[in-house]
């Protein structure tokens, strides 16, 4: 294992519900941001970043900033711990996810925010 550096990237995308392990199994809740995979589909840019990110960069742990817009994230950013990969702890994943745990405490869920 080795740290490495990359260019910062912007990644926004519409969170998704996972598995619903994160949180009840681990104790870790992740906003799993979605990919789009479906090539053929008419994607906007944000949806190409998000997809071109999970495709060029190696899985594993990254350090981010990160924010939930609209009234329940009020703008703040927070640190962030995010997984890119296949969940190796679980054996019925089949596409690499994008998994930010927000290091903040959030009052309740929010499914389809950016």
């Amino acid at each position: 294992r080795q740290l490495s550096f990359i260019t910062p990237v912007r990644l926004r995308a519409k969170v998704v519900h996972g598995y619903g392990r994160g949180s009840k199994q681990l104790g870790f809740p992740t906003a799993n941001l979605e990919i789009r995979w479906d090539a053929d589909a008419q994607l906007s840019e944000e949806e190409l970043s998000v997809r071109d990110f999970a495709m060029s960069h190696r899985t594993g742990i990254y350090c981010a900033f990160g924010s939930v817009e609209g009234p329940l994230g009020g703008q703040q950013v927070h640190k962030v711990a995010m997984s890119m990969g296949w969940n190796p702890t679980f054996d019925d994943v089949k596409a690499k996810t994008i998994e930010p745990w927000i290091l903040h405490h959030f009052d309740e869920d929010f499914y389809g925010s950016h």
